[in-house]
């Protein structure tokens, strides 16, 4: 059920869709407050792994202690909207490094920036950067590592003051974290190690929200350089969590939105390492 987030504003203004009165909230941004309809019913993750992503409209949402919920897609969000409780004591994963999560390989938006591949006969590649509405670079990238063993540069993180025009806009399509640049080749048809995945988004927008567990949207490392005259792989940005409830139950669980760590030459000659990816965010809205 994906919605482009400002198409969620304007039915709220237009339409009059039937949500619980007190959500709509006239200090919270209407996408920040919107519960949405249930219309999928309720899900609950008990045990295991369970495959989630994109946007979901529930009357209430479970994952359980000892549970995972997983988006395996690539570049896309964990969105949950509900009229009812979402109870985490289980784990969220918008991330590599947890169930092999998809996470981000590209771009991404108001997360963490991707660290620069080391260079290795080659210069390294920069990393992505995190971009905002039209395109326009929010979080600096890593640098890329120069010829000859150049070290990839460690990207900036997300600062407070650049989530106001997501938090108070909410006009496009979450995403998270960028990822790391590649790292440079011997020149000779090997190419260096990878660049970890950025952490994916996740948001949460209820009525009742019960925060116990576990959320990782954490960026992946960098690849190790896998040959001689290579560079390793530039670390993932760390990707964003955002919980908006009129009630929180609990909120005392883990969040992990660290950027990936740059990836090492393991001893391998004329070799730079990669960079380390910036740190995300969280965010918790008590709806107003």
């Amino acid at each position: 059920m994906k919605r482009v987030i400002i198409i969620l504003s304007l039915l709220i203004v237009v339409s009059g869709l039937s949500v619980i009165a007190h959500a709509q909230g006239t200090v919270t941004p209407a996408w920040l407050s919107f519960v949405a309809d249930g219309a999928a019913g309720s899900f609950s993750c008990t045990s295991g792994i369970c495959h989630l992503g994109d946007e979901r409209w529930f009357t209430s949402f479970n994952v359980s202690a000892g549970a995972t919920v997983v988006a395996t897609a690539n570049n896309g969000p964990t969105i949950i909207r509900s009229p009812g409780t979402c109870t985490v004591d289980g784990t969220i994963s918008q991330s590599v490094n947890t169930a092999n999560g998809g996470g981000v390989l590209n771009e991404g938006d108001f997360g963490g920036g991707g660290g620069g591949g080391g260079g290795g006969t080659l210069a390294g590649r920069g990393g992505e950067l995190s971009v905002g509405p039209g395109g326009l670079p929010v979080v600096s990238s890593g640098a890329k590592g120069a010829a000859n063993g150049g070290p990839g540069g460690n990207a900036q993180s997300t600062a407070t003051g650049q989530l106001h025009e997501l938090l108070s806009g909410g006009a496009f399509w979450p995403i998270g974290g960028a990822t790391g640049g590649v790292g440079g080749g011997n020149g000779s048809g090997t190419a260096g190690g990878q660049g970890g995945n950025g952490g994916g988004a996740v948001i949460l927008v209820c009525n009742t929200i019960n925060f116990t567990g576990t959320i990782d949207a954490s960026g992946g490392a960098g690849s190790p350089a896998p040959a001689p005259n290579t560079g390793a792989g530039g670390g993932g940005g760390g990707g964003y969590v955002i919980l908006s409830a009129i009630n929180f139950t609990a909120k005392t669980g883990t969040i992990n939105v660290s950027g990936g760590a740059g990836g090492s030459c393991n001893s391998q000659p004329t070799c730079g390492p990669g960079g380390a990816g910036g740190n995300g965010w969280s965010y918790f809205q008590t709806i107003q």
